[in-house]
């Protein structure tokens, strides 16, 4: 996957002010290039270290281990819009939040490694991966509470009531995303789950004679 921040430029929020608009395009720009940018809030008002928004990094998380039927308490990162999760917003039937795993890029080269694939193919996937170009995985750079470089597999994704990460004795937030980071999520998302270019015609076709 390859993406053009002159492109993504027309898609910033308005919101954001001029200044908070030129800082993004120039980030975005840096990430194009195989620089790195600030996806973290290097400190955030009070205001945002209670509240739950896409992108938030938390602790007590619970990761349903498919092969086992177990359940793990994981750290993640929050996938589902910030109204959704919100619980200030009434709902008729107890809302869910949508996650997926932390996970350290590290163990996710041992883990290609593992599997037996090749250096030089290794070596191009993280490339790719720091780059932001492999649509399933979201890149995290070592910045504030993460000590090293971090993944997030967006086909990992589960899901668990809201109400059980809020009365989690493991709950605590990590971190916050940046406009940068936030926006580049989005975009991941975006490409991930909704391609609207995946060249299907799904128009019926006549049955032959």
């Amino acid at each position: 996957m390859t993406f053009d921040a002159q492109s993504l430029q027309k898609q910033i929020p308005f919101y954001l002010t001029t200044e908070d608009q030129r800082v993004l395009v120039d980030e975005l720009k840096a990430i194009a290039r195989g620089g790195v940018a600030d996806y973290l809030l290097s400190d955030y008002r009070d205001s945002f270290r209670q509240v739950m928004l896409q992108g938030d990094g938390w602790r007590g998380f619970q990761l349903f281990l498919f092969d086992s039927g177990e359940r793990r308490s994981v750290r993640g990162v929050v996938l589902s819009n910030s109204c959704d999760v919100d619980p200030e917003n009434p709902r008729d039937i107890p809302a869910r939040l949508i996650f997926a795993p932390l996970v350290k890029l590290s163990a996710y080269e041992a883990l290609l490694v593992k599997n037996g694939i090749e250096a030089a193919k290794i070596g191009a996937k993280i490339a790719a991966i720091r780059a932001q170009k492999t649509t399933n995985i979201f890149f995290l750079p070592a910045s504030g509470p993460l000590a090293e470089d971090y993944v997030v597999r967006l086909d990992e994704a589960q899901s668990m009531p809201v109400a059980a990460h809020t009365n989690s004795g493991d709950r605590e937030k990590l971190f916050t995303l940046s406009n940068t980071g936030f926006y580049m999520l989005a975009f991941k998302l975006s490409v991930h789950f909704c391609r609207l270019q995946e060249k299907v015609n799904r128009k019926p076709t006549e049955a032959a004679a």
